[in-house]
């Protein structure tokens, strides 16, 4: 009787548990399902990122934005042309006076010689005789200002820049026709042999060195396989009046 009451008690107790077991399996399951469509696709709403998305301009919009834009670029563009060509004028204007005073009054453009030097006064012609020379004299002499600019008379190569005895500081320069032109006594120089140099560009400085009473240019001009010939003939010539 003992061990049958037990035994029922004990069978009583697991079935509670298994009961118990089966009552918490139940409450929490959770069932699975389908997604239904609706479920499916996310519904947009006030705070979904597809709402603070800019909107796509029109293309009418984009088209006359870029028409502006190049507009404006081209009015740059003609500032600055504008602003160019003004200096331009100006660089050409100075450039007429500056070779006006040099005995050059023709276009710009057709400038092939002028005078070495403004300002002055001639001192001594060619081929005159005297105690101040050794022989008969060779060039024009030019008196001006200590200092005064020197000016290449054309194109042509610094072919000689040293000291020449009674030439004193003496610059050569061979224009393209194989001239030789030769400018004495100067105080400096402001190329080196070598250079090439245009018409009316600066090549030294006025001076007195050398066998010289005063500050002069001795210009001397020398034609290929000539020797010295009266510079005032050849820049008359060149329809240069010194």
């Amino acid at each position: 009787m003992g061990t049958t009451r037990t035994g029922g008690v004990r069978r009583r107790r697991r079935l509670a548990r298994a009961v118990a077991a089966a009552a918490v399996l139940v409450g929490t399951a959770v069932p699975l399902a389908l997604p239904t469509a609706a479920a499916a696709v996310p519904q947009p709403d006030s705070h979904s990122d597809s709402a603070a998305s800019p909107a796509v301009a029109d293309p009418a919009e984009k088209a006359a934005l870029l028409l502006e834009r190049r507009v404006r670029q081209r009015e740059r563009v003609l500032r600055s042309i504008t602003v160019r060509a003004a200096n331009y004028e100006e660089v050409k204007e100075d450039e007429a006076h500056r070779l006006a005073v040099l005995a050059y009054t023709g276009p710009l453009a057709d400038v092939t010689h002028v005078l070495p030097l403004a300002g002055y006064r001639l001192s001594a012609t060619y081929g005159l005789a005297g105690p101040h020379w050794e022989h008969d004299h060779t060039g024009l002499d030019f008196a001006a200002p200590l200092g005064t600019t020197l000016v290449a008379v054309g194109d042509g190569v610094v072919t000689s820049v040293a000291d020449s005895g009674a030439y004193g500081l003496r610059t050569i320069i061979t224009l393209r026709d194989g001239t030789e032109v030769w400018y004495c006594h100067q105080l400096s120089a402001e190329v080196e042999p070598g250079d090439e140099v245009k018409v009316g560009q600066p090549v030294g400085a006025l001076g007195s060195t050398g066998n010289s009473t005063g500050p002069h240019l001795h210009l001397e001009v020398r034609p290929p396989g000539i020797g010295p010939v009266d510079p005032m003939s050849w820049l008359e010539a060149l329809e240069l009046a010194p």
